[in-house]
C-alpha cells in the first residue's frame, strides 16, 4: 500500500479511493445494519424518563454505533472488524503514519444519520482538550518533530460528504481571520474550509488536531466507520473476540500486552519522579516513546504532570474539580497516559502526594491567572493555556528542578 507520509504532514490528511472494494461492500453494509438494529435495542431499553421511545437514537444529532460493547460483534457481523479494524493494508497505512509502526485500535464505532436534520453538525473543532491535554503549540512541535501518536478514520458505508477540512491546520495556531469566523458562527464555512468528498468504501485518515467538522448531520442515509488507531491502548470491552478469527484474536491479544506494557512504563516514569532518578526517567520515556526528540519527551512530561493532577484530585474531595475535570479523573485517555482511575491505585497516597509535589510547578505554569478560550477547542474557558506553552515548560527543565 503506497503511503504519502508528507502529504499527510503537511495536509493533515489521506484519501484513500475504494478503500473497502465493492466485493466486499455489501457484506459490511449488511454487518453493519445488524449492529445498528441490536443497538436501537439497547438505546431504547436505556432511555430516560423523560427520552422519547427510541432513546439516544431519537435525539442524538450523530448516532453513534460503539462496536465493542456487548452483542453487537458476533460471527455474522465479525467482518465488520476482520475486513477494516486489523485488515493486513489499514494496519500498514497507519504503521507508516504514526510515530512508531506499532499501531493498536482506539475505538471501532459507526457514525449514523439522525432521524432529523441537525444544520450546523459538531461546529468547527479539534479534538484537543486543554484540560487533559498539552498546549496547541507543545502538540504540534511534538507532532512535527515525531509524528502522531494516534490517527483518526472515517469510512463511508455510502457517498459522504459531511467531514470538512482545513488543510494544515494541525501545524499552527488558528489565524486571526479564522477566529473572527468561528466566533461569528462556529457552525458556518470557514476561510480555507473544504468538503471531503468520499464515495462508498473510500477511508479518509487524519491527524485530530486538524481543524475539521461534521458539517450538516441529515437523514440522508449515513453508515461511516469511525475510530483510530494509536502506538498504544486500553480495553474495557473484549467479550467478542470469542467471534472473531483466531487472527483476529492474536492481534488484539498484542493489543493488550503492549497496553500494559505502556502502563508499567508509565509507572516506572512516575517512580522515576518520586525517587529523582534521572537515567530511570529518560529509559521510561523512551519505553513510552522510543527516539521521541525534546518536543516529544515534553509533551509525554506534560501527560505524566496530568497523571500527578488526576492523583491528586482523586486523593483530596476538597479540591473542587469543575465538570470537565471530574469527567476526566472518572475517564481514560490512553494516548495521553491516562489509564483510569484503577491505574492510580498502584500509588499509595503518600507516593501520591510526592509526585504532586513534584509535578505541581508545572501545572502552575501551564495556567493563567485569567480564564482563556479559543475558538474550535474541546471545553469550555478555563485557566490552562490553550495555544501557549510557557518558557521553561519542557522535559529537561522538569528534570533539573529535582535538584531545587
Amino acid at each position: 500500500m503506497k503511503v504519502d507520509r508528507d502529504q499527510f504532514m503537511d495536509q493533515g490528511y489521506l484519501i484513500f479511493r475504494n478503500f473497502i472494494p465493492p466485493e466486499r461492500l455489501e457484506s459490511m453494509r449488511k454487518s453493519c445494519e445488524t449492529m445498528l438494529e441490536r443497538q436501537k435495542v439497547n438505546w431504547a431499553r436505556e432511555r430516560g424518563p423523560d427520552d422519547p421511545p427510541g432513546g439516544e437514537y431519537d435525539k442524538a444529532r450523530q448516532p453513534r454505533v460503539m462496536m465493542m460493547r456487548p452483542g453487537l460483534i458476533d460471527k455474522a457481523t465479525a467482518n465488520v472488524v476482520e475486513d477494516f479494524w486489523v485488515a493486513d493494508e489499514t494496519l500498514e497505512i497507519v504503521s507508516q503514519l504514526l510515530c512508531e509502526p506499532q499501531p493498536c485500535i482506539t475505538e471501532m464505532m459507526m457514525m449514523c444519520n439522525p432521524i432529523r436534520d441537525w444544520p450546523g453538525g459538531t461546529g468547527w473543532h479539534r479534538d484537543i482538550h486543554p484540560v487533559d491535554m498539552a498546549p496547541l503549540d507543545a502538540l504540534t512541535a511534538d507532532l512535527m518533530e515525531n509524528g502522531p501518536r494516534y490517527t483518526q478514520w472515517n469510512v463511508p458505508l455510502y457517498d459522504d460528504s459531511v467531514l470538512w477540512v482545513i488543510p494544515g491546520s494541525h501545524r499552527r495556531r488558528n489565524t486571526q481571520q479564522e477566529n473572527a469566523e468561528l466566533l461569528k458562527d462556529r457552525a458556518a464555512p470557514v476561510t480555507g474550509g473544504i468538503p471531503v468528498e468520499l464515495n462508498a468504501g473510500d477511508g479518509v485518515v487524519y491527524i485530530n488536531y486538524l481543524n475539521h467538522t461534521g458539517s450538516n448531520y441529515t437523514t440522508k442515509q449515513r453508515r461511516t466507520l469511525h475510530g483510530g488507531h494509536a502506538i498504544y491502548g486500553t480495553y474495557q470491552e473484549l467479550g467478542f473476540l470469542e467471534n472473531v478469527a483466531p487472527w483476529v484474536r492474536g492481534r488484539f491479544e498484542s493489543f493488550v500486552v503492549r497496553g500494559e506494557d505502556m502502563k508499567n512504563a508509565t509507572e516506572a516514569a512516575l517512580r522515576a519522579v518520586i525517587t529523582k532518578d534521572e537515567a530511570a526517567y529518560r529509559a521510561a520515556l523512551e519505553k513510552l516513546q522510543p527516539g521521541a526528540g525534546p518536543h516529544g519527551r515534553t509533551t509525554l512530561t506534560i501527560y505524566l504532570s496530568k497523571v500527578a493532577l488526576q492523583m491528586h484530585i482523586l486523593n483530596n474531595a476538597d479540591c473542587g474539580p469543575t465538570d470537565d475535570l471530574h469527567r476526566w479523573v472518572h475517564g481514560e485517555h490512553p494516548i495521553t497516559l491516562n489509564w483510569g482511575p484503577d491505574f492510580t491505585k498502584r500509588f499509595t497516597d503518600a507516593e501520591a502526594a510526592t509526585l504532586w509535589s513534584r509535578f505541581k510547578y508545572m501545572d502552575a505554569a501551564l495556567q493563567s491567572d485569567e480564564e482563556k478560550f479559543e475558538p474550535a477547542f474541546q471545553g469550555r474557558p478555563m485557566h490552562y493555556f490553550f495555544n501557549e506553552l510557557p518558557a521553561g515548560v519542557d522535559a529537561e527543565s522538569f528534570i533539573a528542578g529535582w535538584s531545587s
